[in-house]
């Protein structure tokens, strides 16, 4: 099975949900700020210890940020500017949820890990960096596995397994999202060296 299978299955999960809240006067932006709100409110569980219960309420603010876009395209209510803000407002989110970890470390002291979730956050950045950069440059460049569900994926499967275990997702975070970052830029490259070939045969 893979991991595209996978997704598509999680969505399938999601698709009762989002044709409930289509059928509602539910704005897809007030979901997408709801999602934001929640990851702020996991930023403060993890910045407090409560790593368990980050988990859980990463895993209903993923939710939130899943079915957003789902539910403007079932009302017919997608537009270019919903899908710019559901993405940038997922940048925050993100962000927000970093924050909480980066802010854990440092009230436990612990400096090698308080840079290891600075490189996680930078590395998830230029995840998405580089793929809005080539897309851009119209090249669709969503190759490497550590897209934003799975790094979710990771920081919710670390939390669960309690604080020892979770600091090592951590450092498999940091070096796989560099790695995919890397692996965008040598194909968009790539692809951008094949055009000018084609261009000047």
């Amino acid at each position: 099975m893979t991991y595209q299978v996978i997704k598509d299955r999680a969505r399938n999960i999601l698709c009762p949900l989002v044709n409930m809240l289509a059928k509602t006067r539910i704005n897809p932006s007030i979901l997408t700020f709801v999602g934001f709100f929640l990851n702020c409110f996991v930023a403060y569980l993890f910045a407090f210890g409560f790593f368990f219960w980050a988990a859980i309420a990463l895993i209903i603010a993923s939710v939130f940020d899943a079915i957003d876009g789902a539910v403007a395209r079932k009302k017919n209510a997608a537009t270019d500017f919903g899908a710019f803000l559901d993405s940038t407002v997922d940048r925050y989110s993100e962000f927000a949820v970093f924050i909480g970890i980066f802010i854990y470390y440092t009230r436990m002291q612990n400096l090698f890990f308080s840079f290891v979730t600075l490189f996680s956050l930078f590395g998830s950045e230029m995840v998405s960096y580089t793929r809005a950069r080539a897309e851009g440059l119209g090249i669709k460049c969503n190759i490497g596995f550590f897209d934003r569900t799975l790094r979710i994926t990771v920081i919710v499967v670390g939390a669960l397994l309690g604080k020892f275990i979770f600091a090592y997702f951590m450092l498999l975070l940091a070096f796989f999202t560099q790695v995919t970052s890397i692996r965008r830029i040598i194909y968009t490259k790539k692809i951008l060296k094949n055009d000018e070939r084609r261009t000047n045969a």
